[in-house]
């Protein structure tokens, strides 16, 4: 079935719905079908004509009252995408000041920030999951509120393991909020320019999340304590989380004029929102918990062996680490294997990896955020805090003009992707990981910073929102409404896991060059160290660029016909997911 339409020139592939193609805007519905009941709040008392809301309509969507409700609402579900960015970059610049308070070093500091991507990518696909299932506005309700009482309790840790821990569970906040946000603006939008400018500004909540974060981090560190950088944040998303609930419209809305546009569109329609809570745990007995368990023992092995190898006593020899990996490895493998084979409901739907231009946009989204996360933004602040010796506050501002470098870009994504294909857009962004990871290798020790840092930062964020763009619009499209959020999920797994595994490597490749002694080493051994991660983004980057070359992902929602999946493209039981 297809799952993609895009305005009213898409011819679709499926023989069973080529009846409906043939007589123009699927005729065999009735005018009356045509009508949807109103919402009182959206337009009381009246039936809303959807002649001109079916799938490509650049009017506002039904759901708002009006375009102050609109941006409104999508202002909110960015700072839902931005729980993970925020909180790496919050706790990113307060690196130094968390190692002094823990007197941890090397790998073990890393775990500060790899504890919370690496779970978070852990329980990505269950919680979209379940978003899916119970509905995504309840689920990012108690997502940012769970994230903001674990922001609140990581305050008043004393031990750094207490503290990794916490971090780890917050995690499961932001593997709920992101998928649902996400999967929200999927089932709300239809295919068209104005969906671009939604996903735009979503796609903008990463980078300008992480630079927020510097900035509260800097002036908390500076002025007050690293710990109130964390009661910051339980207080703004304790408010976002009020906000959500009176501001974003809720499942039942966003359900019901979303099945209609379905039905019409010949798409598969999606489950009702259930809130029987006998049902809901009749749903959840039906998990694919194997698949679940498979996934976090896999990752969690496979990535603590690579960044612990660093501090290993023999490094990448030490027994454990050896052992580690091969159990982590084989334990992925099985994953993948039983989501194929085994699993009868999947947390991970393999039908999705069919869809055109799917797989080979989140293996570049993996070569991206290693690169990007991972080298580009994991290192960027110890170099201006060791290196050149800046103060917190001076770190912050040097890093400030990654939030121009977004916005701009965002800008230009939004108002050019119905003209220019998917494919230059990703050929550019993994252009942009490989010239900023360039510029940071080849950066003399006292070199100025309007020769090298300036632009490398403004670069590296340039290839995040345009790669961004694209695969948000992919992932949306490669699945039916139902799934929206599962598909959200994938995306972001791919996302965490290669940051994670980024920070894991280019900090185990530094204190192999370096040792785990940061703050005794001059300025020029650091240097030469982190160049040495720079390098290895630079050859990540590359085979990110390379395999740009071969993506075959056209314009978003332009009046040109799209891919559609190929007629053999028939996933089972979607109606029942």
């Amino acid at each position: 079935m297809a799952y993609v339409q895009e305005l009213n020139t898409v011819q679709i592939s499926n023989p069973d719905l080529s009846s409906q193609n043939d007589t123009g805007k699927n005729s065999s519905f009735s005018a009356a079908e045509k009508k949807v009941e109103s919402f009182d709040h959206v337009h009381s008392n009246q039936d809303i004509d959807l002649d001109a809301r079916i799938p490509g309509s650049e009017e506002r969507p039904l759901v708002f009252r009006s375009t102050t409700h609109e941006v409104l609402c999508i202002v909110l579900l960015t700072f839902a995408q931005a729980t993970n960015s925020m909180n790496q970059g919050a706790l990113q610049l307060a690196l130094p000041y968390i190692s002094r308070s823990f007197s941890i070093q090397g790998s073990q500091l890393s775990w500060t920030v790899t504890s919370y991507s690496l779970v978070a990518a852990s329980f990505l696909l269950l919680m979209a999951r379940l978003s899916d299932i119970i509905g995504r506005k309840w689920a990012l309700n108690l997502a940012l509120l769970y994230y903001a009482v674990f922001a609140l309790l990581q305050g008043f840790m004393k031990s750094h393991i207490a503290f990794d821990v916490l971090r780890g569970l917050q995690a499961i906040g932001g593997s709920v909020a992101a998928p649902s946000a996400m999967g929200m603006l999927g089932i709300i939008y239809q295919p068209g320019q104005r969906k671009n400018h939604a996903v735009a500004g979503y796609a903008a909540g990463a980078p300008i999340g992480f630079v927020s974060g510097l900035v509260v981090s800097g002036i908390c560190s500076q002025f007050i304590s690293w710990r109130s950088i964390l009661f910051f944040l339980a207080i703004v998303y304790g408010i976002l989380t009020v906000l959500v609930y009176f501001v974003v419209p809720s499942d039942e809305e966003c359900t019901r004029i979303a099945n209609h546009i379905a039905k019409i569109s010949g798409e598969t329609q999606l489950q009702t929102v259930n809130r029987d809570w006998k049902k809901i745990m009749k749903t959840l007995k039906k998990l694919d918990y194997v698949g679940v368990a498979l996934s976090i023992v896999g990752l969690l092995l496979f990535v603590f062996a690579i960044s612990d190898s660093g501090g290993a006593p023999q490094k990448w020899k030490t027994p454990y680490i050896i052992a580690l990996l091969i159990i982590g490895f084989v334990t992925i493998v099985s994953f993948v294997l039983w989501e194929t084979y085994g699993a009868k409901e999947p947390l991970m739907p393999m039908f999705i990896w069919k869809f055109p231009g799917f797989a080979l946009c989140m293996l570049l989204v993996f070569f991206g955020w290693m690169t990007f996360q991972g080298v580009l933004m994991y290192f960027s602040p110890m170099y201006f805090q060791n290196i050149r010796h800046y103060s917190i506050i001076l770190t912050v501002a040097a890093i400030c003009p990654q939030v121009i470098s977004a916005l701009l870009v965002n800008v230009f994504a939004a108002f050019t992707m119905h003209l220019i294909p998917g494919r230059i857009l990703m050929m550019t962004a993994m252009s942009a990981f490989t010239i900023a990871s360039l510029l940071w290798a080849l950066q003399p020790l006292h070199a100025s910073y309007w020769a090298f840092a300036f632009p490398a930062l403004c670069i590296c964020v340039i290839g995040a929102d345009l790669a961004a763009n694209v695969i948000i619009q992919v992932a949306l499209s490669a699945v039916p409404p139902n799934l929206k959020s599962t598909a959200a999920g994938i995306f972001n797994v791919v996302m965490q896991v290669g940051g994670s595994i980024g920070i894991a490597a280019s900090t185990a490749i530094v204190t192999s060059r370096i040792g785990n002694d940061i703050e005794n080493q001059s300025a020029e051994i650091l240097h030469e160290g982190y160049r040495s991660a720079y390098w290895f983004g630079l050859a990540v980057s590359s085979c990110g660029l390379i395999g740009s070359v071969f993506l075959k992902v056209g314009t978003q929602g332009g009046k040109k016909d799209v891919k559609l999946p190929p007629n053999d493209y028939q996933p089972e039981d979607v109606e029942q997911a």
